[in-house]
């Protein structure tokens, strides 16, 4: 008696085989949503917290009033009239004002249109690779192969340096290939790794002259400033200090605000589908595992009336089921879980399978199982013990 429900998955294995792969299926497709996820929000933070970790201290991130940070709006500012904060109470004085332009792109490459962040920025101050990143693996860009992009060494629009980018490596371009962006060649002298932008965009690293020469059509402007925190300076207070020192209005926002800024922007709206899709995912599974078992159950009517007449309880009827679909769902899961994992890296975007979350699929999953078995087991243990001396 203890093991009739083993007996009796085995006499119906083709029916268990086929449960189990259904809910693998299912469970994948949930993991990988969630991977998907993971793997946006790491890259909707990492350019951000790359640029703190190179400062060592808070960073304050300005851009014109109203504009809704440089990530999800449009900003552009002078910077010359910026240059009066470099004297603010809390500003860290060894540490230029970094001007910077992020922008969204669509270079050439390989002759096809991508898309592509540039980021432009001046070598030696914040925003991008710099000769540490070049040997030190501590250091936010690392590593750099090839070299550092040649910089400007004058101000004004008639200086412009040579037009070369670092790239990262998921372009496909090998150092000394060309890019063109806005109608202008750029050189690749160097390549970083695994630094991109949602989605997968990858990062174009360039001199600010060039930057602004080609997607800002040589406008000496920028869309965002840099103003490091002195160290035990609360940034909070020291953007809250800028918005009123300015002497334009300019939004201030510290590098924990503009990672929620582009999560709200690029990942939680964009992600709200998924999330529906893995509720939905969930309830189909529960579904699938109640309806085979339901039927199968349907199948054994006889069987378990005879159980059901030598003594067998409804609750030993029910739990019977409910053993039945635990070791289903388990295997599942963890065949799911599994081909999850596998799937991550071939998938053409970053997927970020985690032991967390895997785990609460799994419980979520096997709960959800089980309920739909208990309601089945429940059908089972209904049946009349007089079915099983019928004569069909």
């Amino acid at each position: 008696m203890k093991r009739v429900f083993l007996k009796d998955m085995a006499y119906r294995k083709a029916r268990v085989i086929l449960t189990i792969i259904s809910v693998a299926c299912l469970v994948l497709l949930i993991l990988l949503m969630g991977g998907m996820m993971n793997g946006l929000n790491l890259q909707a933070r990492d350019y951000v917290k790359s640029v703190d970790r190179q400062a060592g201290s808070g960073i304050v991130w300005l851009s014109s009033e109203r504009s809704g940070s440089t990530f999800a709006g449009f900003s552009l500012i002078n910077s010359e009239y910026l240059e009066v904060l470099k004297t603010a109470k809390g500003v860290d004085k060894n540490t230029p004002l970094s001007p910077l332009i992020f922008a969204q792109a669509r270079p050439i490459i390989n002759g096809k249109e991508k898309k592509a962040i540039v980021v432009g920025y001046k070598m030696g101050m914040l925003g991008g690779p710099s000769d540490r990143d070049l040997k030190d693996p501590t250091s936010p860009f690392y590593p750099i192969i090839g070299r550092l992009f040649q910089p400007s060494e004058y101000e004004g629009p008639e200086y412009v340096p040579p037009p070369e980018v670092i790239v990262d490596e998921r372009t496909g371009l090998e150092i000394g290939q060309t890019i063109e962006l806005s109608g202008k060649p750029l050189r690749v002298v160097g390549k970083t790794k695994g630094k991109l932008f949602v989605f997968d965009t990858p990062l174009l690293f360039v001199d600010l002259r060039t930057a602004q020469n080609t997607v800002l059509s040589n406008v000496l402007y920028v869309n965002t400033m840099l103003v490091k925190a002195e160290e035990g300076y609360n940034e909070s207070i020291l953007a809250e200090d800028i918005k009123n020192l300015s002497p334009i209005k300019v939004d201030a926002h510290t590098g924990d605000q503009i990672v929620k800024i582009i999560k709200a922007n690029y990942v939680d709206e964009p992600m709200k589908g998924v999330r529906a899709l893995r509720a939905l995912l969930w309830i189909a599974t529960g579904l699938i595992v109640a309806m085979i078992t339901y039927v199968t159950t349907l199948e054994k009517s006889r069987e378990i009336g005879v159980l059901k007449a030598i003594g067998a309880s409804n609750s030993y009827v029910i739990l019977m089921i409910l053993k039945q679909v635990l070791l289903t769902t388990v295997c599942g899961v963890v065949l799911g879980i599994l081909m999850a994992i596998v799937s991550a890296r071939f998938f053409p975007i970053v997927v970020l399978i985690s032991v967390r979350e895997s785990f609460i699929v799994a419980i979520i999953t096997i709960a959800v199982c089980s309920y739909g078995g208990y309601i089945a087991g429940k059908k089972a243990a209904s049946i009349d013990p007089m079915i099983a001396f019928r004569g069909r």
